[in-house]
């Protein structure tokens, strides 16, 4: 962002309210308000630690017309310094940290950071902070919580001209710039905050409002557990269940416990804040979640795994493996049942993530007798990568989009809607037939309508590299040319720097890639935090910007940092003698 000389600086922080929320030495339930200095600037920085549980205080702006928003954070020793932010006409707070690529600007992590937050026209409204806590006790230990340590150096605020807010609003109305797709697998957080409310919900929502992301990919379950109320299989409560490996898998449990008796069901509240900010809106499944391995069995009780055994994916040696298999009907009827029943909401359309846990298909029954009958062979005889035996083994996937598309465009003109889009995660070039995906019919028969090829280079895990090699994405770009099915490549690693996303986007941008995925972009394991890369990525759409600054040589994109002299009675600018 370009800089102001008339920027307001609000750096009196222990003034903040309710004053009871304000302490001047380390207290539990209250901000600490400990004096700093700059060589520009004073003030008193909010602080609280893993414990402090400190609660919302308002910072009290008394201003009018539209600013442009920046929370200066101190992430000393190399914390990750959050904070929750919202204004008056805010829907919920916003949660804003500095993100895991902060570390190398600061070896010693005496510095201020700016996260630029957002604009907004602040006529009668007030700030609100809040320290970012998570439940831990269970339900009779309600008070006991763990905090994201937060240090709060001032609010910068920097008003914007009518020309500024015209090009601003000009910029809100724009789409052709709206071409990245956000992923939620609506598990984070859950696991990592525990709380059920609908304001959780819409936070992981409220970071795609006026960025370039069109469409949001939103888990709706995994194998037969239903991220949503319904009726089509079994919630994620682990009723009965009283020790977990993970923490978060208890919170995770009983959110869904609180969910289901209050009726709120997330799947709702999300989909109708996306649709408010102006997402799409598209459920995700993930086809391989029938059976977890230890030691995350809790999620198993009452799995189809159990109770249908017939339908277990069988391996080449015999051996049942711990999958349910997709050469059956019932497999397939099951799963489409289940996407029946989440579009009953005014969803945008669906989406099968096939990069997680593959294969679905191996060699069951109906796949090997069907190859027998037409090649008069036994595939358990032949080589892995007979390519007969792949392109028969991918008819089982082949037959589940069929059915998939007609059950899913029945239900569209039962309900006079538009067409209930399908998406499909998939793997590498080489990948995808291996494991039984024949992306080439789906592209011919119109089965899908995007295709989101997720995996790294082979033999990278999920913070590799993705997409360095030309002809892998060449490959994917010619596979949809002249069709009707959108393609968007999943960027990877996820924690890159600014200038590194910026980089990526412009290299996918010139082998003829049109949109841009991002697995996982929400929470402290994502990338929507308002860090020096967030604020990159949202703007992954400008393609003009974005090929200005190449050619103006690349210029830093990091954030805006202002050195510490003093924090409390300590001289940070003491150096240890020798």
């Amino acid at each position: 962002m370009p800089a102001h000389d008339d920027a307001i600086y609000i750096t009196d922080l222990e003034r903040c309210q309710p004053q009871t929320a304000i302490s001047a030495s380390p207290k539990r339930h209250a901000w600490h308000a400990q004096p700093y200095e700059t060589a520009e600037l004073s003030g008193y920085l909010l602080c609280a630690g893993e414990e402090t549980a400190a609660p919302e205080v308002a910072v009290g702006l008394e201003l009018s017309g539209w600013h442009r928003i920046y929370i200066g954070v101190y992430p000393e020793h190399r914390g990750i310094a959050a904070v929750e932010a919202r204004l008056s006409d805010d829907p919920c707070f916003s949660r804003l940290n500095m993100g895991a690529e902060w570390a190398p600007l600061s070896p010693h992590g005496h510095s201020v950071y700016e996260l630029w937050w957002k604009e907004a026209d602040l006529t009668g409204q007030e700030l609100f902070l809040r320290q970012v806590c998570t439940p831990t006790g269970t339900s009779d230990e309600a008070a006991a919580v763990s905090c994201q340590r937060t240090k709060v150096a001032y609010v910068k605020l920097v008003p914007l001209s009518e020309e500024e807010v015209a090009g601003l609003e000009a910029e809100r109305r724009r789409s052709d710039t709206r071409t990245l797709f956000a992923h939620n697998d609506a598990h984070g957080y859950l696991f990592l905050y525990g709380t059920a409310t609908e304001e959780a919900v819409r936070n992981e929502i409220e970071p795609y409002r006026h960025t370039d992301f069109s469409r949001l990919y939103w888990e709706c379950g995994a194998g037969d557990l239903m991220f949503y109320l319904g009726q089509a299989g079994r919630l994620p409560a682990a009723d009965g269940i009283e020790d977990f490996d993970r923490q978060g898998d208890r919170l995770h449990a009983e959110t869904w416990r609180s969910f289901r008796e209050s009726q709120l069901d997330p799947l709702v509240v999300a989909l109708n804040a996306a649709h408010e900010i102006g997402l799409s809106f598209h459920a995700s499944y993930r086809p391989a979640g029938f059976f977890y391995p230890a030691p995350l069995e809790q999620w198993n009780a009452g799995s189809l795994y159990f109770t249908r055994p017939d339908l277990r994916m069988v391996g080449k040696d015999g051996r049942i493996a711990p999958r349910v298999s997709y050469a059956f009907a019932d497999t397939r009827r099951f799963v489409i049942d289940m996407m029946l029943e989440v579009a009953q909401h005014p969803i945008d359309g669906v989406c099968i993530l096939y990069n997680r846990r593959p294969p679905l298909v191996d060699y069951e029954p109906p796949l090997v007798e069907g190859f027998k009958a037409a090649y008069g062979e036994d595939p358990r005889q032949l080589a892995d990568d007979d390519p007969r035996w792949l392109a028969h083994r991918g008819t089982a996937l082949t037959a589940f989009h069929r059915e998939l598309r007609e059950a899913l465009d029945e239900l569209a003109r039962e309900q006079g809607r538009e067409r209930i889009k399908v998406s499909a995660c998939v793997l590498n070039r080489d990948e995808n037939l291996q494991n039984g995906l024949d992306l080439k019919s789906w592209v011919a028969e119109a089965l899908v309508d995007t295709l989101i090829p997720y995996t790294d280079l082979p033999g990278l895990d999920s913070t590799g590299m993705a997409w360095e090699d030309g002809p892998e994405v060449r490959y994917f770009v010619e596979l949809v040319e002249g069709t009707e099915c959108q393609l968007a490549l999943n960027v990877m690693p996820r924690h890159m720097s600014a200038e590194a996303f910026r980089r990526k986007a412009a290299a996918l941008y010139g082998q003829g890639v049109e949109n841009l995925f991002f697995w996982d972009s929400a929470g402290p394991s994502g990338r929507a935090n308002y860090s020096a890369s967030w604020n990159a990525l949202r703007r992954l759409g400008h393609r003009e910007e974005i090929e200005r600054w190449l050619r103006q040589g690349q210029p830093s994109l990091a954030p805006v940092s202002v050195a510490l002299r003093r924090v409390g009675d300590y001289d940070l600018t003491y150096q240890t003698p020798g």
